[in-house]
């Protein structure tokens, strides 16, 4: 009997292996958490901006497309030609003519869901694949490309039915530029 009450106040608080098992053990978990919660995050970012595109109807109130960036990348070869005294016209064309093209497919979308399925790093942007739940059942797979702007994302290109929405446009546009020896007033017209 005594010699059971004096090992028991012996033994108070952690022996240093179980000391060095519980550090390894929450070192564990801090890693874990560091690689998983920034996915997370990333995840429900994806997630808030496609939902908002879906319940928003005018392209122009968004701020989630990267304007700039898909009218530079539409130029193509011909991005150099571009001068500052016609940029920002150029952007706002750039915006009132995927406004039109998103109004023009915006009845054909109106009260369809869209569900969100996962996201990919691309390595200088994410791909998000989601489906677009059709009335009478059909689906639709649209693949979103986000890139990391301003502190959260930003809506590059869209895939649908295999197309990618900003390379059609690029084609588009290097073709107006190329009939007309490459002056952007041609395309700034076309845009119009």
């Amino acid at each position: 009997m005594y010699r059971t009450r004096a090992m028991k106040s012996k033994q108070r608080g952690l022996t240093m292996f179980g000391f060095l098992f519980v550090a390894v053990v929450l070192v564990m978990l801090a890693m874990l958490a560091m690689k998983l919660v920034p996915a997370y995050i990333e995840y429900f970012s994806v997630k808030k901006i496609l939902a908002t595109m879906g319940q928003e109807s005018d392209l122009k109130s968004k701020s989630n497309a990267d304007i700039p960036a898909i009218a530079i990348y539409s130029l193509g070869p011909y991005r150099k030609s571009l001068t500052n005294d016609v940029k920002a016209e150029y952007y706002g064309l750039v915006e009132n003519y995927i406004a039109r093209v998103f109004q023009q497919n915006a009845k054909k979308l109106a009260g369809q869901s869209l569900e969100v399925k996962g996201s990919k790093d691309a390595g200088d942007s994410v791909l998000v694949k989601s489906i677009l739940n059709m009335g009478g059942g059909g689906a639709m797979p649209v693949t979103w490309r986000l890139v990391k702007r301003g502190g959260g994302f930003r809506i590059f290109d869209v895939n649908v039915d295999g197309i990618w929405l900003a390379s059609t446009q690029k084609t588009n546009f290097v073709s107006v530029l190329k009939k007309n020896n490459g002056q952007i007033s041609a395309l700034l017209d076309y845009l119009k």
